[in-house]
């Protein structure tokens, strides 16, 4: 089951694919993006809980296995729910292997769920990042940051796509976390589970965002389109 958006958005993780992708992939992604498909459908939930739970309590292994076997151990109602439960499952395995990679001392906590959507060039981009990061730096000061989770077995970021989110959570961050302190780079980032990668923000940002605005342009120009 699909629902129609009547006014251009687009999920900063696919914007992030957009920006690196061939004409018939942004296509694709238009398409993807105006028509979406049901969220019961959605694949990776329980994992990106999962996930926010091990890095908001403490960041102990045991939080992941825990709900890795508790995956595994469900009883489907299809087979769509059987693949569902073992992809999540994987993908906790992944997060296990590259724990170490989202070691930080910041402490971690969950953001919250309707924060609004950053508005740029006519589209709406829904950026929902996962973790809230916040830090005290060497003079004393409060420093703050946000994780975003990036789900997809066979569609992994590169270096580009991952440090256009990046920059994008890190615009978004700057708008929407004043009151939390400044916006540290090094708190910013994407975490692309399945590959095991963290995409920071970038110092250089300009020309990033020059370009997120270029590709929300046109993705508004086409959306009536298709």
């Amino acid at each position: 089951m699909t629902v129609t958006r009547e006014s251009p958005r687009v999920s900063v993780n696919k914007l992030g694919q957009y920006l690196t992708a061939t004409p018939s992939l942004r296509k694709r992604i238009i398409q993807g993006q105006k028509h979406p498909v049901d969220p019961q459908y959605l694949r990776y939930p329980a994992a990106a809980q999962a996930i926010i739970e091990f890095l908001c309590e403490g960041r102990d292994e045991v939080i992941l296995r825990y709900h890795q076997r508790r995956l595994l151990n469900a009883q489907p109602e299809s087979d769509y729910d059987a693949h569902r439960l073992a992809l999540c499952a994987e993908a906790l395995q992944r997060c296990l292997v590259s724990a170490g990679d989202l070691a930080t001392r910041a402490i971690a906590s969950p953001v919250d769920a309707d924060l609004p959507p950053l508005a740029l060039a006519g589209v709406d981009i829904s950026v929902r990042p996962d973790v809230l990061l916040r830090s005290v730096d060497a003079q004393g000061l409060m420093r703050s940051g946000l994780l975003k989770l990036y789900f997809s077995k066979h569609t992994p970021l590169d270096e580009r796509s991952g440090q256009y989110i990046a920059t994008v959570l890190q615009r978004y961050a700057e708008e929407r976390l004043e009151q939390r302190g400044p916006v540290d780079p090094r708190l910013v980032g994407v975490f692309d589970v399945f590959a095991g990668r963290l995409f920071q923000a970038p110092k250089a940002q300009q020309r990033r965002m020059n370009d997120v605005r270029l590709a929300c342009e046109e993705i508004a120009a086409r959306w009536d389109v298709h």
